[in-house]
């Protein structure tokens, strides 16, 4: 969501951005490329995740762990979307450029460059919680494709990112004020806005959350769920997904008896004893000496 208002009207596809838009380039029958979209577009989504190269030999046992996962973006322009110019007639991909098979492929390569300015933009908050949420970089890959079906002509291109994302937070540790997540939360409060319909009859605020928006943030929240894990040692259990054998040889849990939130204070090693040994020595050949 973050990915998707940080793109919005900053590409040639204007608002057209959207999430998870499967059927924004689709494949017929027959192999040929096809779009239902009436205007340029610019589609965002999550492919695949692993983390079996961010902890090659881990034997925790973590869902919390996103690893490496690939962020696609798919866009386009069909030759049913262009433009006409009011005074000329004349059939344009963007006012003052005709729809030539060059101007279709030059406005994909605009907007996969737009895409990067975008989300590098430091003044572009919904970017900052983007680069917030992802460590680094590990693959960028730009694919093309083309067609021309039944005199429609289409060109896109697909940018996959290979993305090391920082990880989930677990279930019951409460959000600091810094974290991505609560730093997303709060952005989607104060920006996603929309006029209020009950104003100002029934009520003094001009504006409310979208309703989607704050059933998702709803939901999201309550799978964090604070009160899940009241105590730090049944955080890191989690985080690790440790057994309760390995919490008690690691020391984690609290001792048998002990209240869940009892903590460490001190402590006091037992007394010294003093330590003898009787030793016997004996020559090389064996006998005492």
């Amino acid at each position: 969501m973050a990915v998707i208002e940080a793109l919005k009207n900053r590409t040639l596809a204007g608002a057209n951005v959207s999430d998870s838009n499967i059927g924004a380039l689709d494949v017929s029958a027959d192999g040929s490329l096809r779009t239902d979209e009436d205007r340029p577009w610019l589609a965002v989504y999550t492919d695949s995740s692993s983390t079996k190269e961010t902890f090659p030999n881990a034997t925790m046992r973590s869902f919390a762990a996103n690893g490496q996962t690939i962020l696609v973006f798919e866009f386009g322009i069909a030759s049913s979307q262009i433009v006409v110019d009011p005074e000329t007639g004349l059939s344009n991909v963007v006012t003052g450029i005709p729809a030539t098979d060059d101007a279709f492929e030059m406005h994909a390569d605009i907007v996969a460059r737009q895409i990067g300015d975008a989300l590098l933009d430091p003044d572009n908050q919904w970017a900052e919680i983007f680069r917030l949420l992802v460590q680094s970089f590990k693959n960028v890959e730009r694919l093309r494709t083309s067609s021309d079906t039944n005199g429609v002509r289409l060109a896109a291109q697909q940018i996959r990112i290979t993305a090391d994302l920082v990880a989930d937070p677990v279930r019951g540790q409460p959000l600091k004020d810094a974290s991505p997540l609560k730093l997303f939360f709060d952005k989607c409060e104060t920006d996603l806005r929309l006029p209020n319909p009950a104003y100002p009859d029934e009520s003094d605020e001009p504006t409310i959350v979208d309703p989607v928006i704050a059933a998702k943030i709803e939901l999201m929240r309550a799978q964090i769920g604070t009160d899940a894990a009241p105590f730090d040692w049944q955080t890191i259990q989690r985080r690790f997904g440790l057994t309760g054998y390995e919490a008690d040889a690691l020391m984690i849990k609290p001792p048998a008896g002990v209240p869940g939130d009892a903590t460490i204070t001190d402590i006091t090693p037992p007394d010294a004893q003093p330590v003898t040994h009787d030793y016997e020595w004996h020559s090389d050949e064996g006998s005492p000496l």
